[in-house]
């Protein structure tokens, strides 16, 4: 009999964002491991995934009780043979979780994947705390950065695997690379560096140039701008609108990946933020064959220089932005086969049989 696996993604309802593309691409390719998936979602996702084999859809989850609807899941599943695999974790899982092992018999195998991990000492406190009761749960996470701050913390069963996703569509050979636009794409926050987006808009604006920038300001999953977005938005919405492209709703899987042709990614995140992180934002980029512009000392810094298929900034001011644009649309080509070339190796590494492979063997 094939192994159960219930896999949680509490706010996932519709084809937008990152959930969305990282289930649609375990599922795909569960074909070849007839893992007996459970997904439970949004109640506002029952639509989705419709007609996957061995998968059922669970429309679970009210999103303002979320947290609380947690508890009672969790209590159930870890007392049933099987998996529960948290797609995209919080440190409120883990402690629901390693709560309710004290206090029940645990049957499942629970496998957590954290995307981030915010290094407070409340948090890497609780995080030690947790690690010290052997639960036997298992922690995956994008980066080995991010793995070794639980490693640090006392968890043994802990290890990095490639964020699972989409295998780049070939792009037809009769094709040119030619640039066209700048572009940021996701949702508008401060921690991706969207104040900076604005700004490098605006300081091209006075240095007399017209280039095409096309910006994605639809909020986040919250439905809410931090402040600091707020005003960036209010000085955006001020400029002119010639050449400028703003994408103010969400997006469709489509639409989102339709962006990326011929441009050169604005991926000038705070480096404190995502010097442990992975960028499902680059790797769209790159496997678009679209040169990006980034920070040095993080995920996205590191594959832009090994790959040269970007530039990898030490400091993300109007100027230092300005200069890496001029640089890449001068040598476009160039980058945009290193982009193609990187999406290639990256393609292999982040294919989600790594994942499954890793859940199946448990």
């Amino acid at each position: 009999m094939s192994k159960m696996v219930n896999l949680i993604e509490t706010t996932l309802h519709d084809q937008t964002g990152h959930s969305y593309t990282y289930v649609q691409c375990l599922l795909k390719a569960n074909a070849e491991f007839n893992l007996q998936l459970r997904v439970w979602l949004d109640r506002r996702g029952s639509k989705l995934f419709s007609g996957a084999p061995n998968c059922k859809i669970m429309p679970y989850f009210y999103r303002p009780l979320r947290q609380v609807q947690k508890v009672f899941l969790y209590r159930k599943l870890i007392q049933q043979q099987g998996v529960i695999f948290v797609g995209t974790c919080e440190l409120w899982d883990l402690q629901i979780l390693a709560w309710l092992a004290q206090s029940v018999t645990v049957k499942a195998q629970v496998i957590l994947h954290f995307h981030q991990f915010k290094t407070k000492t409340k948090k890497l406190a609780s995080l030690h705390r947790i690690a010290q009761q052997n639960t036997g749960f298992k922690i995956i996470t994008p980066t080995q950065k991010l793995a070794d701050i639980f490693i640090q913390q006392g968890f043994v069963d802990c290890q990095a695997i490639a964020c699972p996703t989409y295998h780049p569509i070939p792009a037809p050979t009769n094709t040119i690379a030619k640039f066209s636009k700048v572009l940021y794409a996701g949702a508008a926050r401060s921690d991706k560096g969207f104040v900076a987006v604005v700004e490098a808009i605006d300081f091209n604006r006075q240095q007399g140039h017209d280039t095409v920038f096309e910006v994605q300001t639809s909020p986040p999953s919250s439905l809410r701008y931090d402040t600091e977005t707020e005003q960036a938005l209010n000085k955006l919405y001020k400029l002119s609108p010639e050449n400028l492209i703003l994408n103010k709703h969400t997006l469709n899987a489509q639409q989102y990946l339709q962006q990326f042709q011929n441009a050169i990614c604005l991926l000038i995140y705070k480096q404190q933020e995502y010097q442990d992180k992975f960028s499902a934002v680059a790797l769209d980029s790159f496997y678009a064959g679209s040169p990006i512009i980034t920070v040095q000392n993080t995920w996205m810094g590191d594959m832009a220089e090994k790959y040269q298929a970007g530039i990898a900034l030490q400091k993300t001011n109007p100027e230092a932005v300005q200069s890496a644009i001029e640089q890449i649309v001068q040598n476009y080509t160039y980058y945009h086969a290193n982009a193609k070339r990187a999406a290639q190796d990256l393609a292999l590494l982040h294919d989600p049989k790594h994942t499954l492979t890793y859940i199946n063997n448990i």
